[in-house]
């Protein structure tokens, strides 16, 4: 009588009903639903003679104020939902949470943020991050925050940065102010 062999625990786990399939299927399910919204937000249509691809982040945006109010939440949703599913380092969902704030910051300036939306694609940005995320738990290694960490700090510079100027351009008014202020516009001249 031939010997029989029990069952590898990998296979085990690999059949079907199993826990670790059932989790299987609800990581691929959670992915794909990600892919699928980022690319609804921001490839969905490729504009014609061009390479350049926008989805409905740009295209809603061109509404004043509720568009990107509305494309934010539906990024909010995509990070918690990556920071609630994959075990997501701080300084990455910081990092996710950026992507979003930028886009719907910058994107709420009229003219500019529209423009801006074409080009900077936070929901595939972020989509990135996961997947380098998955990457490295497939590999058994934690991700790396190094280079969120400078991103937000390169990030936070340029804030810096334009808040100085905006807090030099008001003391240039304001200096420039006080004497029309105080003496009338003849001190112009």
């Amino acid at each position: 009588m031939p010997r029989v062999r029990p069952p590898s625990a990998a296979a085990v786990a690999s059949a079907p009903g199993s826990t670790a399939s059932m989790a299987e299927a609800r990581d691929r399910a959670v992915a794909r639903a990600l892919e699928q919204v980022a690319w609804l937000m921001d490839r969905a249509i490729t504009i014609p003679g061009t390479n350049i691809q926008v989805g409905l982040d740009a295209l809603l945006g061109l509404f004043p104020v509720g568009g990107d109010v509305l494309t934010g939440v539906v990024q909010v949703a995509i990070v918690l939902l990556a920071v609630a599913h994959y075990r997501v380092p701080k300084a990455v969902a910081a990092r996710m949470a950026t992507n979003v704030l930028l886009d719907v910051g910058i994107g709420a300036i009229p003219g500019v943020g529209d423009i801006f939306d074409v080009f900077f694609k936070a929901n595939t940005r972020n989509l990135d991050l996961v997947k380098q995320i998955q990457a490295h738990a497939a590999r058994g290694e934690p991700m790396p925050a190094k280079s969120s960490v400078w991103y937000l700090v390169g990030i936070g510079a340029v804030l810096l940065l334009a808040l100085g100027f905006v807090i030099a351009l008001f003391v240039v008014l304001l200096l420039w102010l006080f004497p029309v202020l105080q003496h009338g516009p003849q001190s112009i001249r």
